[in-house]
């Protein structure tokens, strides 16, 4: 028991010695400047080491109107189908196919055969009517006629009145006429053909105004309504003024995409259904910047846009492309100022410190460097 106790107070006071001595202190600091000489070397290092150079540029923003650009087609406003009315041989066909007809022009005529005989009989029989109900009048008031025979009268007066304004709008229905000025684009009778209510004679086309029939996709929808001025180049012809005159609320399934409708004016008949046309919309001002299409990228999340300097540390900025003209893009979602790099923006990250070399300033001149 007693070399116990005494091997414990050997160990205790060893231990005192040894912290009293200092060591142990000396040791941790030893420790903490190992530390510190590391961080110091690493920071050494990392200032040392050669930082990515990148060419800037200093860019302002400048006011743009906002333009959409839609790719059509020109198409007629209507389109239908001349038919008959009444049974009969066709007399005369006055038209072929590509005329131009005015509004009321005769297309086909159908026989009258017995029909004016039928008209002059019908209109007869109304006089006779009209005789008989008179004198039945004056009869009911002598009382010398019933009520019952007065009423007989009067249903054959209405029926004679109904016989003879079929039998004239009958006479009116031989003629098939252009309901509209416009284009024979078919003829379906020809001359000597026994016809039956219903069968065709012609279609006719209307060409004025013309319509312009284009695609909005859902981006693009924002802004454009019935009533705004449009722009368009058909191939072939100078740029002639439009008006929107349809938005579809509706996005068409396997596109997703919206259709619209440019009413142009077509006085002249200068334009046919089928061409192909360019679209450009004017919308709202915005501040945007122009730059050089190659300047553009995608970031790691697939995002299109420009990388700039700020303080020697590289920004990502998300853009959209609002225009184009030249060799160059509009586009928004920039600060209005920046220095917006040129070259070297394929070799850095965003966050990452870069060393500058600035260019010439330009605002929006668009001889940016790709």
């Amino acid at each position: 028991m007693k070399k116990t106790y005494a091997l414990a107070s050997l160990i205790a006071l060893c231990l005192a010695f040894w912290m009293s001595s200092g060591f142990l202190t000396n040791a941790i600091k030893s420790d903490d400047v190992s530390i510190t000489d590391r961080n110091l070397a690493l920071r050494d290092r990392e200032l040392d080491s050669p930082l990515t150079p990148v060419r800037t540029i200093e860019l302002e923003a400048a006011f743009k109107i906002r333009m959409v650009k839609l790719r059509g087609e020109t198409d007629h406003k209507r389109e239908v189908l001349i038919q008959t009315q009444l049974d009969g041989l066709i007399e005369d066909r006055p038209i072929e196919r590509g005329d131009f007809v005015e509004e009321g022009q005769l297309l086909c005529q159908i026989s009258t055969e017995d029909r004016r005989a039928r008209l002059i009989e019908s209109e007869a029989q109304l006089e006779q009517a009209r005789l008989v109900y008179s004198s039945n009048q004056k009869l009911a008031k002598q009382g010398l006629l019933s009520d019952s025979g007065l009423y007989d009268s009067r249903s054959q007066l209405k029926l004679s009145e109904a016989n003879f304004l079929k039998r004239k709008i009958d006479m009116g229905r031989l003629n098939v006429i252009a309901p509209f000025s416009g284009f024979i684009e078919e003829v379906h009778a020809e001359e000597g053909q026994f016809v039956t209510p219903g069968m065709a004679c012609a279609t006719l086309v209307d060409l004025d105004p013309i319509l312009i029939r284009a695609d909005l996709s859902e981006l693009k929808l924002k802004g454009i309504e019935v009533g705004r001025r449009a722009s368009i180049s058909i191939d072939g012809f100078d740029v002639v003024p439009g008006r929107v005159s349809f938005v579809s609320q509706v996005a068409k399934p396997g596109t997703k995409t919206f259709e619209i409708e440019i009413e142009v004016q077509n006085q002249n008949y200068l334009f046919a259904s089928g061409l192909s046309a360019d679209v450009e919309i004017a919308l709202d001002q915005v501040l945007a910047h122009r730059i050089s299409p190659s300047l553009l990228l995608l970031n790691d999340q697939g995002k299109l846009g420009l990388r700039s300097v700020l303080n020697d540390l590289v920004l990502f900025h998300p853009v959209q492309i609002i225009d184009e003209d030249g060799d160059g893009v509009w586009v928004t979602g920039l600060p209005k100022r920046l220095q917006l790099i040129t070259v070297g923006q394929h070799a850095v990250s965003e966050g990452e410190r870069v060393t500058v070399v600035s260019e010439t300033s330009l605002l929006n001149t668009g001889e940016e460097r790709g």
